[in-house]
């Protein structure tokens, strides 16, 4: 079944714009842009809806706004309005398991630690759904998660996380008419870094 909604996890605000936690919030951002049509935007149903199109493929792109522990309460508000199921949906996360540049797309699973993720599953009732997980690690060993998510991306990391994410969200759309397991297939192996993070460049400043 194709994909009628893209959810982007993140938190609200201007504290949280540029920090890792908020990298789902920035490839709904590419996805906005890439629209080929004007994307409208609505403060709605807990979230900033957008109505978007990729050719003649018309769906949905949300930010949730209700802070990321809540996600899911956003998520089931838009899927209700809007009369879509679980496997209609694609919920982008971050994950600090996953290296900076490279995604993971999955069918189903649990949420592992991902606060947002716990949310959306407990909302929705179900773990099947589709998902693709955004690296943004490795956290350094001395490190919180939470604090190391909730930290803003380094100089080097902001100087490619663009063109990353603009690669990711191309990549997406291309496929939006798989499988999932053809897009898992075609994404997971890639690596989407336009060039290497400068060394000594520290995960921890």
């Amino acid at each position: 079944m194709a994909i009628k909604l893209i959810v982007g996890l993140g938190n609200p605000g201007d504290a949280y714009v540029n920090t890792r936690h908020n990298i789902g919030f920035k490839l709904i951002n590419a996805l906005v842009k890439a629209s080929t049509i004007g994307a409208s935007k609505k403060a709605t149903l807990k979230s900033h809806v957008y109505s978007v199109a990729f050719g003649e493929h018309k769906m949905f792109a949300i930010k949730p706004q209700t802070y990321m522990n809540l996600s899911g309460e956003a998520v089931v508000a838009v899927m209700n309005f809007y009369k879509l199921n679980p496997s209609e949906i694609c919920v982008v996360t971050d994950d600090l398991d996953v290296p900076f540049g490279k995604v993971r797309v999955r069918a189903k699973g649990g949420a592992g630690t991902h606060n947002g993720m716990k949310s959306v599953i407990q909302q929705l009732g179900t773990q099947e759904f589709m998902r693709m997980r955004l690296g943004i690690g490795p956290k350094p060993e001395f490190m919180d998660s939470k604090d190391f998510v909730l930290q803003n991306f380094t100089a080097s990391e902001r100087d490619v996380l663009p063109g990353m994410v603009a690669k990711i969200s191309a990549q997406l759309i291309d496929h939006l008419n798989e499988s999932v397991d053809v897009m898992m297939n075609r994404l997971n192996p890639l690596t989407y870094l336009e060039n290497d993070i400068k060394a000594g460049d520290s995960r921890g400043t």
